[in-house]
């Protein structure tokens, strides 16, 4: 299985929730915005478990300046906790494109939040899984 049919499947679950923020894959080579919030899935490991049956590794990074005197934590907050919710059974159930993979089960492994060189970021794993 390849990653990008995952980041892709995932960009097109999330893009109803987030709508004005660009949505990079882990596999693009696009430059990202450094003044403005972005939001990055990457697919790093797939690993097939039985018959059409794939476990998917998927991070879920999230990069924001870290402005003062702008309200750019609670921006960064709330796209943390809509990333969450994103990354609910129920919501990609319902979100997943219909096409060569199908979503099987998702659960988050671990979230870690930091600031780094003037940017808020946030990590959340999670072990996607889906079907040939």
């Amino acid at each position: 299985m390849n990653p990008l049919t995952i980041e892709s499947a995932l960009r097109t679950a999330f893009q109803p929730s987030f709508s004005g923020t660009t949505i990079y894959l882990g596999s693009d080579y696009e430059e990202m915005t450094p003044e403005s919030l972005n939001l990055i899935l990457a697919a790093a490991d797939i690993e097939h478990s039985a018959g059409p049956l794939y476990k998917a590794t998927v991070t879920v990074k999230i990069v924001a300046p870290a402005l003062l005197g702008s309200d750019s934590l609670s921006t960064f907050t709330d796209t943390l906790n809509s990333v969450r919710s994103c990354l609910d059974a129920d919501y990609l159930t319902t979100n997943w494109p219909s096409g060569s993979a199908s979503f099987a089960g998702v659960w988050i492994v671990n979230t870690k939040t930091s600031r780094e060189n003037h940017t808020w970021v946030a990590e959340v794993q999670a072990t996607v899984g889906v079907s040939e």
